[in-house]
């Protein structure tokens, strides 16, 4: 039976790890997993999670309510010198912060290895949390649109595993590739427009 509970835990563990600005520098990364750094990061309540787009935070915090111990504010900030930007926050409480982030790294783990395993599984399940996989990325690694279709930047090779196999559990074609050290995934034009309708029938 699918339990949309766990995907939804899923997919906020992955806008988590999007969303948490030490993973974005990869000297962080190699010195500690990436749980480490999220963990690093709530020493000092809240735990503040940063989206370009206002979506995604707002995606972030609607997911968030899967855990039921865990508290979202949402709100925005304005940053830069010369060039202004705007950036989209959630701040998250929570009384024992380490019981939050053990539910959602150990839903990762799990579903991770659920989608990159070769053991039988639930079809609908693997296919909510493949589009869990492709929203969140939609969301948060900024993506190119073109009429060829879309590219964007997996952070890291098992990101790059799950965009794949999330893919291919969708039956969407992509190819992946590496540009200026960066692991770059193209979709095609067809199936970029498969990969945004789907994500957005499921939200």
């Amino acid at each position: 039976m699918l339990d949309e509970h766990d995907a939804d835990l899923f997919e906020a563990s992955l806008l988590l790890l999007a969303g948490t600005a030490p993973l974005r520098h990869a000297t962080a990364a190699r010195r500690r997993t990436e749980w480490e750094v999220v963990a690093a990061a709530w020493a000092g309540p809240p735990l503040r999670v940063e989206f370009e787009a206002e979506y995604a935070a707002a995606r972030f915090a609607e997911v968030m309510r899967a855990v039921p111990e865990a508290d979202c504010w949402t709100g925005r900030l304005e940053a830069g010198i010369r060039r202004r930007f705007e950036t989209f926050v959630v701040d998250v409480t929570a009384p024992e912060p380490s019981d939050v982030l053990g539910r959602l790294q150990d839903e990762w783990t799990r579903t991770a290895e659920l989608l990159l395993g070769d053991g039988a599984a639930d079809e609908a399940r693997l296919r909510a949390r493949a589009v869990a996989v492709w929203r969140s990325a939609l969301l948060t690694a900024a993506p190119r649109h073109s009429r060829a279709g879309l590219r964007l930047r997996a952070p890291d090779g098992r990101s790059l595993r799950l965009l794949m196999r999330s893919a291919q559990v969708l039956g969407v074609a992509c190819e992946a590739h590496t540009g200026r050290g960066r692991q770059i995934l193209s979709v095609g034009g067809r199936g970029a427009v498969t990969l945004r309708s789907t994500t957005r029938a499921a939200s």
